[in-house]
Formats: structure tokens, sequence, C-alpha cells
């Protein structure tokens, strides 16, 4: 594809593209989905387990063996679960990233007279293909770590001599843990994907610099990343920009969501 070139002497900076906050919420929402069902299953299973066992939880003849049986089975089965629909929620959740990052980009690049098409270029495919295995052992390791902290809280509460309803206090405080973990992924995820396709799009048009543009969304903001924003920070797209002594891209590391503003050269740019 030829190289996009302004009329002008002068180049042009293109509005940066933000991530969907529609396909975070998506996101997010299928994961609590599925986790909520599984917790509420799994909750249930425990304390059935666990309300004959009460009594004498604390003597000498520990029902941990017994629990621990329940608990195995009640993990596969979720474990399984998780599995099979790990694939589906991160292609969509991909897919819906790649839409939206390259119907704005498309959109903006019209409301400066360029009319550009995209297709689905080995490259891309390569780099959606990666965000989506990488979304997936992020779907699973959550679920997994929820169901070990599930399994954690049974064996302290048995051995500790714990009665049901301390046992289910510390279970909802683990679905907490788990559904902030989940809003981490959907948040942090989109960025990544919006970001990463973005720039792919960008470099397949001839584009090769980019300025740093800081989000002001985090509530405790990286120094350098501020500072990069502030001072308007001019980057290579094939290599990014330094910062903190290694080469980065906006919206590259976990809670990032600075965006970039991708330059289209004049005439007279080299």
């Amino acid at each position: 594809m030829a190289q996009l070139r302004c009329q002008s002497a002068q180049g042009k900076r293109i509005a940066p593209v933000r991530a969907s906050a529609g396909v975070e919420a998506q996101y997010y929402g299928a994961m609590v989905k599925l986790l909520r069902r599984m917790h509420r299953e799994v909750v249930a299973e425990v304390e059935a387990a666990y309300r004959p066992v009460e009594p004498v939880i604390g003597a000498d003849a520990s029902p941990l063996a017994l629990l621990r049986k329940a608990m195995d089975a009640i993990t596969r089965r979720w474990r399984n679960r998780f599995d099979d629909l790990a694939q589906e929620m991160a292609e969509r959740a991909v897919a819906g990233a790649q839409k939206h990052s390259q119907t704005a980009f498309m959109s903006e690049l019209k409301r400066h007279g360029f009319t550009v098409k995209f297709k689905p270029t080995a490259l891309v495919k390569n780099m959606v293909e990666q965000a989506i295995s990488e979304n997936v052992s992020l779907i699973k390791g959550m679920s997994e770590d929820h169901l070990k902290g599930i399994n954690t809280a049974v064996n302290l509460s048995v051995m500790n001599g714990r009665d049901l309803h301390s046992l289910s206090e510390t279970l909802q405080k683990q679905y907490g843990i788990s559904k902030r973990r989940a809003a981490f992924i959907a948040r942090d995820q989109n960025n990544k994907a919006t970001a990463t396709i973005n720039r792919v799009r960008q470099m397949e048009l001839g584009l090769k610099e980019a300025i740093w543009v800081h989000s002001s969304a985090g509530k405790v903001p990286r120094p350098s990343h501020l500072k990069a924003g502030r001072e308007k920070l001019r980057y290579r797209l094939d290599q990014g920009a330094y910062i903190d002594e290694k080469w980065i891209h906006p919206g590259e590391l976990c809670n990032c969501r600075c965006v970039s503003s991708v330059i289209i050269p004049g005439f007279d740019d080299d």
C-alpha cells in the first residue's frame, strides 16, 4: 500500500484512536457472568458439603479429606467449562477491539481527506491470534486462581475450626478479588489490542512516526509517561519510545492507558 502524504509541506497529526468503552464493558460483562455462575454453584456445593461436617470441625476426626474430594470434583467441572468458553470470549473481545480500532482510524483519516479500506493482512491476522492467545491464558488463569482461592479458604476454615458463616464471608471476598481481576483484564487487554492493531495498520500505510499522548485517566500515573505526554514525545512506530530505559509503545505496559497521535508526513518530509 502506498505511503500516505499530505498535499501540504507540513505534516498532519491524526487524533488518537482510543479503546472502546463498549467493547471493554461487553468483555467484562461476559467474564463476570460466567464467574458469577461458577461462584454461586461452587459456593452452594461447598456449603452443602460443609454443613453436615461443621459440628465436628476442629475435633480429632477431621472432615478435610471428605471436603477435598468434593472440591476436586467441583474444581474439575468448572475448569473444563472455562477451558471451553475462554476461546470464544477472547475471540469476541479481540474482534470487537479490531473492528473499533480500524473503523475509528478510517473515520479519522477520512476527516483529513484520505479514503482507506483495510484488508485482513497476514501481519494483522498474526497480531490478532497473539492477542486471542494471551486473553485465553488470562481468562483461564483468573478462573484457576479463583478456584484455588476457594480451595484454600475451605482448607483454612477446617484447620482453624471456623464455622460456615465465617467461610461464606471469606468466599465472598474471594469473589470480589476475582471480579476486580476480570475488570483489569477487560480494560488492559482492550487497550493493548486496540493500540497494537492500530499501530500495525498505521505502519502498513507507510506511516513512521507518532506522538505520545498521556491518557490522564489513571489515579496514579507513571511520571515518565506523564512527562512524555507533556513534552509531546515523538517516536518511531517500528521502535517505540525510549522511556524508563526501555523501548515501549503507548498502552503496552500493564494499566497504561496512553495512546498515540500518528503523523502523516508532508511532501517536504523525508
